[in-house]
């Protein structure tokens, strides 16, 4: 069985319809919306285990071991690092971990190692390139999450 199956597409929805306008706001602001921020994480909490009831009870296990895992995690970093990591920020892995951990919490952490190195090599090409200034962390989080939500691997490796 695959993520994208029809039953999920409600939260599937839900979920492209709030991140990419985070996305974009993140991208030229450096800000992530706290309503389209808390929109996400409540429509992962609402609509993830009503669409969920034609997958395997683990599954919304591995959602929410991933958003606690990494919800604790990015508070630890943003607490640590004082800068370049905001508080959206572990808001929005709150949620986005709701719907990658679908697939399972070692695809999830892929999905997020990917997005911080993809933010990573986009921060040192725009530096190679003589731009400065603070790189939005939330595309590379919400494209890592979406790879392997769009990619179709087998939900619970």
């Amino acid at each position: 069985m695959y993520l994208m199956t029809p039953a999920l597409w409600p939260a599937l929805l839900a979920f492209l319809a709030l991140s990419a306008p985070m996305v974009i706001t993140d991208a030229r602001h450096q800000r992530l919306p706290l309503p389209l921020n808390v929109g996400l994480l409540v429509s992962g909490l609402v609509l993830l285990p009503i669409s969920s009831r034609w997958l395997e009870p683990g599954h919304l296990v591995s959602a929410a071991v991933s958003s606690a895992t990494l919800t604790a995690l990015f508070l630890v970093l943003f607490v640590i690092a004082r800068g370049g990591l905001g508080f959206g920020d572990v808001i929005l892995i709150a949620g986005l971990a709701l719907f990658g951990g679908l697939v399972s919490v070692f695809a999830m952490f892929c999905g997020i190692m990917a997005g911080c190195l993809g933010t990573l090599v986009w921060s040192r090409l725009r530096k190679h390139f003589g731009k400065t200034g603070l790189v939005p962390f939330g595309p590379g989080l919400v494209l890592g999450t979406a790879l392997i939500m769009l990619i179709p691997l087998p939900v619970g490796i």
